[in-house]
């Protein structure tokens, strides 16, 4: 087992940086302009990008936090806890692998059904790809988009309705039949109602979408870019859509995506790939040592083992709703 997630961890990997050389090749960047691009390079910026990026991780637990809550009853600082342990593994683990950790972790921890858990992570990663639609039209008032954005809106806008047609299918109890870990999966979908739902869609998860456009824009200075809230958002659109590679921590294809996005807005190549992976690392850092610093303070609760320092963690307070299910999809 441990042997394969090494293997796709590598694999991973290597499509990452094969995706961001090949971009390098063809667009011809040279490398002593790129070198020459980072001298002087504004740290004011770049350290306000990296808070930046620990205040979206916080709009973006608040989002799984209010969908999660009708299964699990979390505090807010629990779930903000538990995302950024789950953020310290997916830069470690391919195609998002932390989340999957995560939702193991709390389900082994409450005793609640993992497929019911995993519905409610389906939902939330939903309700991420519906914020940049609702995000969308906010950001078309400060700019006009470019042609290949509209193409992004048609292809997010129908992958957001085809997996909320399914998760409307599931949730509405109609696939009555079949094992148990497909009925807590279902239970998993229809665990928020409309209400709930409505408001996540529409306050809630636009709010990491504009908050990370005007966070690129900010960091944008840090190499002289004076970037538009459109540009930025496009870059954001284009870095997103690259990570279907599943490289460990979006490595390469997030520099490939956004790369090539701002050179469309004529930002000269060399200091688009600095500036994308510049930033790249303001969002990955913070998180990762973040994720670092709960797993040695709070050792015991995460893996029922002492901190690596010895330290005597406190107990976290009990989770709500932690009956055991008859059945559990593991």
């Amino acid at each position: 087992m441990t042997d394969r997630l090494w293997l796709r961890t590598v694999a991973g990997l290597l499509a990452g940086i094969f995706a961001a050389a090949a971009v390098v090749v063809y667009l011809g960047i040279n490398q002593r302009a790129l070198i020459a691009s980072l001298h002087g390079v504004g740290e004011e910026p770049l350290f306000l990008a990296a808070v930046g990026g620990l205040v979206l991780m916080a709009l973006q637990a608040l989002r799984w936090w209010v969908v999660m809550r009708p299964v699990l009853d979390l505090r807010y600082g629990q779930a903000f806890r538990a995302m950024m342990v789950g953020f310290f593994f997916n830069v470690l683990l391919p195609a998002r692998g932390g989340d999957l950790l995560r939702v193991q972790y709390l389900g082994k921890r409450t005793g609640i059904s993992r497929a019911k858990l995993l519905g409610t992570e389906i939902v939330d990663f939903w309700s991420d790809k519906w914020g940049w639609v609702a995000a969308f039209p906010v950001v078309c008032i400060l700019g006009s988009p470019p042609s290949w954005l509209f193409r992004a809106l048609t292809l997010m806008g129908g992958l957001v309705l085809g997996v909320g047609l399914l998760l409307a299918l599931m949730a509405s109890g109609l696939l009555r039949r079949g094992p148990g870990w497909l009925t807590n999966l279902r239970d998993g979908f229809a665990a928020n109602n409309w209400r709930r739902l409505l408001v996540v869609e529409t306050v809630i998860a636009p709010l990491p979408w504009l908050w990370e456009t005007f966070v690129i824009v900010v960091a944008g200075h840090a190499l002289g870019l004076d970037l538009s809230a459109m540009q930025a958002f496009a870059a954001l659109t284009a870095f997103n859509v690259a990570t279907t590679v599943p490289s460990p921590g979006n490595a390469g294809s997030f520099e490939a995506g956004g790369t090539l996005a701002l050179i469309a807005f004529g930002v000269p190549k060399e200091t688009a790939l600095a500036f994308i992976f510049l930033y790249h690392l303001t969002q990955v850092v913070p998180g990762f040592v973040g994720g670092v610093l709960v797993l040695v303070l709070e050792g015991e609760t995460l893996f029922g083992r002492r901190s690596l320092f010895r330290l005597r963690a406190p107990a976290l307070p009990e989770v709500g709703a932690a009956v055991p299910e008859a059945v559990d999809a593991r």
